[in-house]
């Protein structure tokens, strides 16, 4: 079973039996076993794939328009005893990704009042044929421009789909880093507290035998009385940010999950281990440039460049040509028969004298396209900016990361010192006390900074588009 598996496990036996699980059977939920869960099961990440399904959708209806298409129309009027006319014409058209209309079928036309144009032998004639747009269509006509855009918009809903599962990671990052500073805290203050606990009972032990002044007492009281209110605020904002976290858990069947007592974040030792070293740096460029917002900007511009061939075939003058190869069936052979002198042609022909409506659709379409390489050109040098911005906030952290660590240690020397001046009594239980929750307030910012540098090296990826 993978760790995966086992957490989610866990968590659904402890919201179900919290009585199966002793005090110490505790689980480290890490960082990248949380992103797995929130990426497979969240609804939102579901929600983001039913976009490239969207685009799949869309494909194939613009790949419809192509689909070889079976027709028939029959008309017939009797009166008085008589069959006026009788039409009848069926067959198959099939379109063609080159603007060519390829078609075969069947007429028959009879009747005592009938049209001499649709008249045909008893049997009927079958035909076959082509047409043709020689002007207008003939590079680019509607169906072929929904079909190309279809394939853009395919294209774009995955870059629709990352950014969505983008937004989604970097708000679950934050609150994972919350929650991880909120349990952190709570083991550096239940630790002071007991030691401000074992420290009132050896002084009020030694005030009752008149070793130490009864004032004494009273201080090592208050402080851990402040101490426990500390904890009680801390067990407060984890219990907030247990909440926020328990949104992005789900289950494989979209059940939501919550975050039992049984499961920790990691320890600080792990993490400040493990901090994660920007790789990027060296190809920083390639990724902006391939960010999603970027891809679908860009993409947006290939469908109005598509639009835009579209308009300019509109200023063409329409030429439609249209050729039938036509033959009558002898005893049910549709070519025993067959002459290359029995045919039917025809060609239209129109066109705008001015043109202003097709070369005003150009205008247009040539105006679109400018504005969005404009903006695609602000949203380059925005991303970029947002970028640096947050590879600064990184290194920074990163800097002040290792301060803070160094701060702990020495803050932690200077309560051993005050200790055991305070021993021999050289210091007061005021100054102990003081140089304590200084390491307090040290070791609260240490894992402050940590969770800070995190959601920092999050915040670069997200702004990088590479959170997905």
């Amino acid at each position: 079973m993978s760790a995966i598996l086992k957490l989610l496990l866990l968590m659904k036996l402890c919201c179900s039996f919290p009585f199966l699980f002793a005090q110490d059977s505790l689980q480290s939920f890490g960082f990248d076993d949380y992103l797995t869960i929130v990426k497979k099961f969240h609804p939102l990440a579901k929600q983001a794939e039913l976009q490239t399904e969207l685009g799949a959708a869309e494909l194939m209806y613009s790949k419809g328009g192509f689909d070889p298409k079976a027709f028939g129309d029959i008309n017939q009027k009797y009166f008085d005893d008589k069959q006026y006319y009788s039409l009848i014409d069926a067959g198959l058209k099939i379109p063609t990704w080159f603007g060519v209309e390829v078609y075969s079928g069947y007429e028959q036309g009879e009747g005592v009042n009938i049209n001499p144009q649709r008249y045909t032998p008893d049997e009927g004639l079958v035909y076959a044929g082509v047409s043709v747009s020689l002007g207008k269509g003939l590079f680019m006509d509607e169906r072929r421009a929904q079909l190309k855009k279809a394939k853009i918009y395919n294209e774009l809903t995955l870059e629709e789909r990352r950014l969505l599962v983008n937004d989604l990671l970097l708000d679950a990052s934050n609150v994972y880093w919350s929650w991880y500073a909120a349990a952190q805290k709570i083991k550096v203050v239940e630790k002071s507290i007991e030691l401000a606990k074992v420290r009132f009972k050896g002084i009020k032990s030694s005030a009752l035998m008149g070793e130490s002044p009864t004032i004494d007492t009273l201080e090592a009281l208050i402080q851990l009385q402040n101490r426990e209110i500390l904890l009680q605020n801390a067990v407060l904002e984890y219990e907030n940010a247990k909440e926020a976290l328990n949104v992005y858990l789900w289950d494989e069947n979209q059940v939501p999950l919550e975050i039992s007592d049984r499961i920790e974040p990691p320890s600080n030792e792990e993490l400040f281990s493990k901090i994660n070293v920007l790789q990027q740096e060296g190809k920083m460029d390639s990724l902006i440039h391939n960010h999603p917002y970027l891809k679908k900007n860009q993409l947006y511009i290939n469908q109005l460049e598509i639009e835009r061939r579209l308009k300019l075939e509109q200023i063409k003058p329409q030429v439609d040509l249209k050729y039938n190869a036509i033959n009558e069936p002898v005893n049910g052979d549709v070519f025993n028969a067959y002459s290359i002198n029995n045919y039917k042609w025809g060609l239209t022909f129109s066109m705008p004298l001015f043109l202003r409506k097709g070369r005003a659709a150009v205008k247009k379409a040539d105006v679109k396209i400018q504005d969005q390489k404009l903006e695609l050109e602000y949203l380059q040098a925005k991303l970029k900016s947002s970028v640096n911005s947050a590879v600064n906030t990184w290194e920074t952290t990163q800097t002040q990361i290792n301060i803070y660590n160094q701060t702990v240690v020495n803050v932690e020397k200077l309560v051993e010192g005050e200790q055991k001046r305070f021993d021999v009594g050289e210091s007061s239980l005021f100054l102990v006390n003081q140089r304590e929750m200084s390491l307090i307030k040290a070791q609260i910012d240490f894992i402050k900074m940590i969770a800070k540098n995190q959601q920092a090296f999050i915040k670069v990826q997200y702004s990088l588009g590479v959170l997905d």
